[in-house]
């Protein structure tokens, strides 16, 4: 019975680290999350000055070839997480043209 004891302070202590440590990477998961909010605000902010800049120039708000050139590069760039990137970057794109399209018909927040 004393074996026992001990064992289930070993797996108790065990856990604790564990838990620790889990908490220390969702900790650092936490401050990279704020980071990549802060890019986002401030993508969409610059969404909202290429859609400006289209209308004033009657440019089209698609640009299929330079929506492609941003995934081959995030493709190319963020190695065994490539298709996790791009499904990220085209959501970005998605939501960027969502955007100008609001900034352009005049719905802007």
């Amino acid at each position: 019975m004393g074996n026992k004891g001990r064992s289930e302070d070993k797996d108790s202590a065990q856990m604790q680290n564990r838990d620790g440590d889990i908490n220390e990477i969702r900790s650092r998961i936490d401050a990279v999350d704020t980071r990549l909010l802060e890019a986002f605000c401030e993508r969409m902010r610059l969404s909202e000055q290429v859609a400006a800049y289209k209308q004033q120039n009657r440019l089209p708000l698609e640009d299929i070839e330079r929506e492609q050139a941003v995934i081959d590069k995030v493709s190319e760039d963020s190695g065994a997480y490539g298709h996790y990137a791009e499904e990220l970057f085209r959501t970005l794109i998605r939501l960027s043209k969502e955007y100008q399209r609001e900034v352009i018909g005049g719905k802007t927040v």
